[in-house]
């Protein structure tokens, strides 16, 4: 009896460790694969202090970035630097999601993807995401924490009330 509550303990643990160790994208694509609903509230997902959430289509390095600091966004956790060699890694294929607190960036992610779990036997299968926005190249919107609801259509996210909609960036940033 006692190797069996120990064991339930640990088996416990365990997937109290590993559900603490998810990005909050990666929660949000748990529970509408687990539970599907009509809507989510991205707020609920996370665990730290945010004001909004930039949205991003395409590389967020440079142009991006640039326009963040034009809204005095401090930008420096997601800027390429030694100490953050791995920023923006297969950023290219997929949406990426600034969470901005007090016009400082404190977290940065993106969609999961197949990346990991894929392979044909010929190699590497071309990446898809497994949770998107629907957003067009060079779109930007942003949404803030106090209305962070998103409508749920398959494993696509869409803002009901974004506070900003940037269009066509990429033209307009070169």
């Amino acid at each position: 009896m006692k190797k069996i509550l120990l064991l339930l303990v640990a088996f416990m643990s365990i997937v109290t460790l590993t559900s603490c160790n998810k990005t909050p994208l990666e929660k949000v694509l748990k529970d509408v694969k687990n539970n599907h609903p009509k809507t989510i509230t991205l707020s609920d997902y996370t665990n730290f202090k945010w004001d909004e959430v930039w949205l991003i289509y395409g590389n967020i390095s440079g142009r991006y970035i640039t326009l963040m600091r034009e809204q005095n966004i401090n930008v420096k956790k997601v800027e390429f630097s030694d100490k953050n060699p791995n920023f923006g890694k297969y950023q290219e294929h997929s949406d990426a999601v600034v969470y901005v607190y007090n016009k400082k960036v404190v977290y940065y992610e993106f969609p999961p993807d197949n990346r990991d779990r894929e392979f044909s036997l010929l190699g590497f299968v071309e990446p898809y995401a497994l949770l998107d926005f629907n957003l067009e190249r060079g779109q930007i919107i942003v949404v803030s924490s106090n209305n962070s609801e998103f409508e749920v259509k398959d494993k696509t996210l869409i803002p009901i009330k974004p506070i900003k909609i940037y269009e066509n960036m990429d033209k307009k940033l070169k």
